[in-house]
């Protein structure tokens, strides 16, 4: 049974991806809806999942044209919705929808959607099977580059592994191609495509010693794969992989353009490192998957961490959701020390996560997810509230005269009702604007800057204060960050480490404090764990820091008593 899954959000594509191969489900993922309609079209599913909000063809247009369609009128469709909103799934239901579930959904409830419209849809298998049987032969060959589709490469690929002592597999997926089709148009895109089949083609055309089942195909949307018989010598597989990146990389003519791209690849081994086809292709586009992070014209092996890497990723995506419910998330709170007085001047907000099972989990590893999966914004929020009711509590005790610092996501900062939520959160909290510092990183801030300076005005109108963290590690022009009211800058922990042996780190401490200073802005390094960091950091007039020398992030309770100051 084939499923194509409609789903605009990387993470939540991928995990209902898992849940339904672990099932035997052989899927099909498409970014948008007109993507899932073309590859509905060439490889008609079984059934369609597909998510309401979507870019380019949302999921009432994706419903429509499937349903206007005579080779795809017949197929179930489940909508995917975050609200469970009646309007939509009312309105889902009239174009011709046949169920919804609302996400995030869980495995069993997913399952069961699923099996039930498989299920009811047997009444229309005759019809479905006559039209399949008509058309099996072009759905076999990718109409766009004419090289075997998925479903017939993998049928070679089996071929290959029932005749071949060794077989090995690389996945390659383009760098940046979307762009191409948001900027120039499908049609260029298109070519482009067609093109790189060519070249794969040639190179294949060109191997010594070839063997029957050496073949090409493209296996989805930007990603080809190439089979390569009786290939057991790692170093010749790295050697045939470092020349094709070398020539897809070569410039493409196309339609007057003349235009650049870059791929990456992951490889797999039969028999070594899987024992069937469909594990073996799983296994490279899991090792492609782990190559784009990082950076363009990346190549790596599978390695068997890989998967379990992306079953916890799974699970963390899944209970993530849960989590603020079952009050497993709390908020921590790290000191900020004036240098010349030895007072505390703030505390900035931190997010903490113990599971019942797997225990304290690294931020640096369930951000990302929660990143990926937009969670981060209902997080956010909940956490700048928290960190101001605490904040409006220790003053209502009697403290004064500090601030408190709250981090922002890149989805939080890119949403255009950041300042009506912030002006909510101080409503609801009786905080004074002044107390709350909103803390931006450098990349943020240059993803768009005449929107981040919208952004940062009607924040700081509100009477915050503005800081902008892990400075350095970026590339902030000065042209603009004079132009941003920020109140202070965060020297990165990076530079601070070695900021008494790397004479490096130490001249970039030195820049930015002075750089900062001419724009009136206030300087706090952070992770300063020993006197001799601390005061090279006084020599340099800096004038607050944060870290372990002080205090490492910990409870409302016991930050509180930090408010006796630092005696160092």
């Amino acid at each position: 049974m084939k499923i194509l899954i409609a789903e605009d959000e990387p993470s939540l594509r991928e995990n209902l991806q898992w849940m339904l191969e672990l099932e035997g489900y052989e899927v099909m993922a498409a970014r948008n809806g007109a993507d899932a309609y073309a590859q509905a079209q060439v490889n008609r599913p079984d059934l369609v999942l597909t998510d309401v909000m979507m870019p380019e063809m949302d999921g009432f247009g994706l419903v429509r044209a499937l349903r206007e369609d005579a080779r795809t009128a017949t197929i179930p469709i489940i909508m995917l919705t975050a609200k469970a909103d009646r309007a939509d799934v009312r309105a889902g239901m009239n174009i011709g929808a046949d169920d919804y579930l609302t996400k995030p959904c869980r495995r069993d409830e997913l399952l069961e959607a699923v099996q039930a419209r498989l299920q009811r849809s047997s009444s229309l298998e005759e019809a479905a099977q006559r039209l399949q049987t008509e058309t099996r032969q072009a759905m076999q060959i990718d109409t766009l580059t004419a090289l075997p589709g998925r479903d017939l490469f993998e049928q070679q690929l089996t071929a290959a592994l029932e005749h071949q002592s060794s077989v090995a597999l690389l996945c390659l997926g383009l760098d940046g191609f979307a762009k191409i089709n948001e900027s120039l148009g499908t049609g260029v895109g298109d070519m482009v495509l067609r093109e790189v089949g060519k070249r794969l083609n040639q190179y294949c055309a060109e191997w010594p010693q070839p063997t029957v089942h050496d073949g090409v195909g493209r296996i989805g949307g930007d990603q080809f794969a190439l089979c390569m018989g009786g290939m057991a010598d790692e170093a010749a597989l790295d050697q045939r992989a470092t020349e094709l990146l070398r020539r897809l990389a070569l410039p493409y003519q196309v339609s007057g353009h003349t235009l650049y791209l870059t791929a990456c690849a992951g490889a797999s081994l039969y028999p070594g490192q899987s024992d069937s086809a469909h594990a073996l292709l799983l296994n490279a586009e899991s090792a492609l998957h782990h190559a784009k992070p990082n950076g363009p014209g990346t190549y790596l092996y599978f390695d068997a961490a890989m998967n379990r890497q992306a079953a916890r990723s799974l699970q963390i995506h899944n209970e993530l959701h849960h989590a603020m419910g079952l009050g497993a998330l709390q908020v921590y709170y790290q000191p900020q020390i004036r240098i010349a007085t030895g007072a505390v001047v703030g505390f900035e907000a931190l997010l903490r996560w113990q599971h019942p099972t797997l225990g304290w989990i690294s931020p640096a590893e369930f951000i990302p997810v929660a990143e990926q999966s937009g969670i981060i914004v209902q997080i956010g929020h909940w956490v700048m509230h928290t960190a101001a009711t605490q904040a409006a509590q220790w003053l209502a005790q009697g403290h004064s005269g500090f601030r408190m610092a709250v981090n922002l996501s890149a989805r939080q900062f890119a949403a255009k009702d950041l300042p009506k939520l912030v002006a909510q959160v101080l409503q609801d909290t009786g905080l004074p604007p002044e107390v709350l510092e909103l803390e931006v990183t450098e990349s943020m801030a240059l993803q768009s800057v005449a929107s981040t300076l919208s952004t940062l005005h009607a924040c700081k109108a509100l009477g915050v204060k503005l800081a902008m963290d892990d400075f350095g590690t970026g590339y902030s022009s000065l042209a603009y960050l004079k132009q941003y009211p920020l109140d202070a800058l965060k020297i990165d922990q990076a530079f601070v480490r070695n900021i008494t042996q790397d004479p490096g780190d130490a001249a970039i401490t030195r820049a930015i404090v002075a750089m900062a200073h001419s724009f009136g802005m206030t300087v706090i390094a952070e992770g300063v764990e020993t006197v001799e960091q601390l005061e090279f950091l006084r020599g340099l007039q800096c004038e607050e820091f944060q870290g372990y020398l002080f205090s490492k992030p910990v409870p409302a309770d016991e930050a509180v008593k930090c408010f006796a100051g630092y005696r160092g």
